[in-house]
């Protein structure tokens, strides 16, 4: 008789399982309900029917109550003895369910590095998984690994899934047929009607990876799906992979071409603030900076318009906001976006304002301490324009010599503008951790900059140990979420969100980087040491481009002169430095493969009509960007130093020397001032006040031009040997 209750309990059982499974499946959750308490009286507590409770009342809730499930996910772990976050492994597959849940809850609270943590445990025993649980798992953890810029991870579990289907299509014997076929019927059936899915992940892999012949591939078969067809999220990958082939005019118009309506509370998303933040990083790219400015605002107002609808939404309905919606918000990665868009159109303070609230979420990003100290450089220099008309040379004939005149007849002054000689630092006891635009707090963000940097780290080729060149360097393409953390997503790189890690050349670019503004700033400042210290480290990185290089020189050799060290300076003070002012480093292994993946996609990606980068004019140009400016620089530099010495006809001479590069109304205004200095020291006042008068050098070009026409002599003019503190000198680390 005994035996007889317990097959009645047990058919009972059964019977109300299958029929709690049959109404969750047909999202009749109160019914499931329902039976699974009939049957949680009947077991007496199973840790099983209690975690399936708990999921039918978080679907019945509308995926709102997510403390509730985390709650009651808890009481179930604690019950069966089981942790998922420190467990090393998996010991039962029953217990499967449990670590995945517990995975989705954290990825869709954006704490990706734990979830990766939990779901490669999973993966580790994927195989006596169900399949739609193993499917599941695999799809997860190659999200998981895409929001943490790990492309490479994400391959494994798709990877795992291509091998799955191959075999099933390919027995090797009899035995294996029934098999595949079982195999086929289940996984493969889950893998097929997921299709389009693992098709957008293996894109996005390829897209991270720059792999782009396997994109192309990938994107093919995503846009001929008969399932997806030109859907919104085929249409982005699609602008994208465009967009990193440098065919910035399609991405744009396929970007158009998507549909934008979506609703937050069912889909987590916002398609108008991707579409938005797209459009902006696209025109950024083809040098349209402002209005790539004005798709940024757009898309921070998208995302706190569509924040506020779902909070105004889930006040309405009395619930809290659905599980998917937690991490919706992309205000940081937007911000971030819209600092560096705001730095490169000539906005430093507003991009200040974006960049130091950014800050809070991203503190380990040594990039993004970098880009805060440009912008307090930007906004502290000696001569705010938003564009310099000159060829790269600071816009310095714009305010003229004559700061105002007083008096009448033979009582008539003409006072001279201060020009360089202006107050560069203040006295004030402000504390320089206040976080203002002052270059105070710009130097304490290259502290930290430098600070996140690895101390050491190999280069990957010879000529890989050096820096873009460039201050500013380009934001990421689109935003990407972030779960932060000091530890870097892959071996021999350093975090960055929320772009992608740096690589090692990356590292050592972003260093020389940060050192010419760290020398910039001191000299600024008035920490002369500290300047030629970060000079010659500067100095001392092999393979360093031109501009930098130059720029090294120039902040050494005047951090020297205001210490006294005029023999040293002078060593500075050669022409030959200003031979280069390139700003482009000779490509790395790393930098060569991706551009070979580029190529080897499509030969003439752009079909000839446009370039495959559209290059825009930048808005600052502060460091001389050819030879000519740099040797004219270098030459005005010298002359203020021999006129320190009171050696007053070699610094005309080199003067002289400094006008033969330039036009006449390119100099600069310091050399303008220096040759009114000369002629005045030498009693020469008519000559000095007809310069004062025309603002313009102009008995110095006819000097050169007189000196030009004359036949060439036996003897040549030797540069001086003798050195002081120059009276102009660009010493400012943007770059082209």
């Amino acid at each position: 008789m005994a035996d007889k209750k317990n097959d009645t309990n047990f058919t009972d059982e059964r019977e109300l399982a299958l029929a709690a499974r049959n109404e969750f499946e047909s999202k009749n959750f109160s019914a499931c309900m329902d039976k699974l308490k009939s049957l949680n009286s009947l077991t007496q507590n199973d840790p099983k029917i209690q975690h399936n409770m708990c999921v039918c009342h978080f679907h019945q809730s509308g995926f709102q109550h997510v403390e509730n499930l985390k709650k009651g996910l808890k009481q179930v772990c604690n019950h069966v003895h089981v942790d998922p976050e420190n467990a090393t492994s998996v010991e039962d597959t029953d217990h499967a369910i449990l670590f995945f849940n517990y995975a989705v809850i954290l990825y869709h609270q954006r704490q990706h590095n734990q979830a990766i943590r939990i779901l490669e445990k999973l993966f580790q025993v994927i195989e006596p998984l169900e399949d739609k649980l193993a499917l599941q798992v695999l799809l997860l953890l190659a999200e998981s690994c895409l929001s943490t810029h790990q492309p490479d991870k994400a391959l494994r579990p798709l990877g795992y899934i291509d091998k799955q289907m191959t075999s099933s299509k390919q027995p090797t014997d009899k035995s294996e047929k029934k098999e595949a076929k079982d195999v086929e019927s289940d996984f493969v059936a889950l893998c097929e009607k997921n299709k389009a899915k693992i098709h957008q992940l293996k894109t996005k892999c390829y897209l991270q990876l720059k792999h782009m012949r396997f994109c192309k591939r990938e994107l093919k078969s995503l846009m001929t799906s008969s399932s997806t067809g030109h859907t919104s999220a085929a249409l982005f990958l699609k602008s994208n992979f465009e967009y990193e082939r440098g065919n910035f005019r399609k991405a744009n118009k396929l970007l158009t071409g998507a549909q934008h309506d979506s609703d937050p509370w069912q889909s987590g998303e916002s398609v108008l603030v991707m579409y938005y933040n797209n459009l902006g990083c696209v025109h950024f790219y083809m040098g349209k900076y402002h209005l790539s400015c004005h798709y940024a605002k757009k898309a921070l107002t998208e995302n706190t318009e569509a924040v506020q609808s779902l909070v105004k939404k889930s006040s309405q309905r009395r619930t809290s906001r659905p599980l998917h919606t937690m991490g919706f918000s992309r205000h940081y990665e937007l911000l971030y976006n819209a600092g560096i868009q705001l730095l490169h159109a000539g906005r430093p303070l507003a991009a200040f304002d974006c960049l130091i609230e950014t800050i809070q979420v991203y503190s380990t990003n040594p990039r993004l301490w970098l880009r805060l100290a440009e912008c307090c450089i930007a906004a502290n220099r000696a001569t705010p324009g938003l564009e310099n008309t000159s060829k790269g040379m600071p816009d310095s004939n714009k305010h003229g010599v004559v700061k105002n005149v007083v008096g009448t007849g033979q009582h008539r002054k003409v006072i001279l503008s201060a020009g360089a000689s202006e107050k560069k630092y203040s006295n004030d006891m402000k504390s320089a951790a206040i976080p203002v635009a002052s270059l105070e707090f710009g130097s304490l963000c290259l502290c930290n900059a430098l600070s996140l940097l690895p101390s050491e780290m190999a280069p990957e080729t010879p000529s890989s140990s050096s820096s873009t060149g460039n201050g500013l360097e380009q934001p990421d393409s689109s935003s990407t979420s972030s779960s932060g953390g000091p530890k870097s997503p892959l071996p021999g790189t350093t975090p960055a969100f929320p772009g992608p890690p740096l690589k090692s050349y990356e590292v050592l670019n972003l260093r020389c980087s940060i050192l010419a503004c760290s020398s910039y700033v001191s000299l600024v400042l008035g920490d002369y040491l500290v300047a030629l210290h970060h000079a010659k480290d500067l100095l001392s990185v092999p393979g360093l481009t031109g501009s930098l290089n130059y720029l090294g020189h120039m902040y050494a050799a005047e951090a020297l002169v205001h210490l006294n060290r005029i023999s040293d300076a002078i060593q500075h003070f050669t022409p030959e430095h200003a031979q280069d002012v390139s700003v482009v480093y000779p490509a790395t292994q790393d930098q060569e493969k991706d551009r070979e993946r580029v190529d080897k996609a499509d030969p003439t990606p752009n079909d000839g009509n446009e370039p495959q980068e559209a290059q825009g004019p930048r808005t600052r140009q502060s460091q001389p960007t050819s030879p000519e400016c740099a040797k004219t620089t270098v030459y005005v530099n010298l002359a203020a130093a021999l006129a320190i010495r009171n050696e007053w006809d070699k610094a005309r001479k080199c003067l002289m020397k400094s006008c033969s590069f330039l036009p006449v109304h390119e100099m600069p205004q310091q050399a303008l001032m220096l040759a009114i200095y000369l002629e005045l020291q030498s009693g020469n006042v008519p000559l000095a006040l007809q310069m004062i008068k025309k603002q313009q050098m102009v008995p110095y070009y006819k000097a050169v031009e007189a000196q030009m026409n004359q036949p060439p002599s036996s003897t040549s003019t030797s540069n001086p040997t003798a050195t002081a503190q120059p009276p102009w000198q660009d010493k400012s680390p943007w770059r082209k």
